[in-house]
């Protein structure tokens, strides 16, 4: 009876401590999935690809709006046009890492910061950042003088979110997703099955449903020992992809470790020329 009721409190204080975590993660659910940075409108971001800044400003909003976009331009040809959503994190400072790979193969590549990232400013709701993605995709399209036919949109993590929905409203050429989720209720619920998420998140993020919406052509690049996205997750978005689409998964741990990988970097070469 007495190691009975020890083992009793050990499972009931688990449960309580499970259930303790699951509480804060919902209640700082802002803060686990975006990750943003802050900087001052003064701030000079320590960018050495060659760049130009576009701040876009919405103030008939009662919520004052900004957005920061860095503009990144391949020193030769222009061959493409790439609108990049980055991951979760930082903000463009960090993210123009990844840029050069484009760059260097003669894309001009458009990246813009979400609300609470950088310089860009504003109240996060999902409504929202799906609403900057797509005016910036709009002002995207303008400033290169091209059709939503003719571009390329690359999401990653986070940003997959966003592109997944923003491909399917506006139709790209070509959607490449790095490291994306099946939805962001189905991503929580890999780490605790039980729990119904999908009732308290502020944040869907469907990327299930929205990538069954776009019409173009589909990568997906993705790390099977990804610390934070499971393997389980990521793979059941290959079965939403049509024929002619591409699913690449590389045993790396990181998403960071994806796009230094040599298979990486010919397979999505390789599907940017396609």
């Amino acid at each position: 009876m007495i190691r009975f009721i020890k083992w009793l409190k050990i499972i009931l204080g688990v449960a309580l401590g499970l259930h303790l975590l699951i509480f804060m993660a919902l209640v700082f659910q802002e803060q686990l999935i975006f990750r943003g940075k802050e900087v001052s409108d003064a701030y000079r971001f320590k960018i050495l690809v060659p760049h130009k800044e576009y701040i876009w400003k919405d103030s008939t909003d009662t919520d004052f709006v900004q957005l920061y976009n860095a503009i990144y331009y391949p020193r030769n040809e222009v061959k493409g046009h790439i609108f990049y959503l980055h991951g979760a994190g930082r903000n463009v400072e960090y993210h123009t890492q990844f840029i050069p790979y484009f760059t260097d193969r003669g894309y001009a590549v458009w990246m813009m910061d979400y609300r609470g990232f950088g310089k860009s400013r504003g109240k996060v709701t999902e409504e929202n950042l799906a609403d900057d993605a797509r005016n910036m995709y709009d002002q995207f399209l303008e400033q290169f003088n091209i059709e939503s036919e003719e571009a390329i949109i690359v999401g990653k993590d986070l940003g997959t979110g966003l592109a997944t929905r923003l491909a399917a409203e506006r139709q790209p050429e070509k959607l490449a997703l790095i490291a994306p989720f099946y939805n962001l209720s189905g991503l929580y619920k890999d780490y605790v099955p039980w729990f119904p998420f999908h009732l308290f998140l502020n944040y869907t993020f469907n990327n299930n449903e929205y990538i069954r919406q776009y019409k173009g052509e589909v990568a997906i690049f993705y790390g099977a020992n990804d610390m934070f996205i499971p393997a389980r997750n990521s793979r059941r978005l290959q079965s939403l992809l049509d024929t002619g689409d591409e699913y690449h998964e590389y045993t790396v741990k990181s998403v960071e470790s994806v796009v230094d990988l040599p298979d990486y970097q010919n397979d999505m070469g390789m599907f940017l020329k396609k």
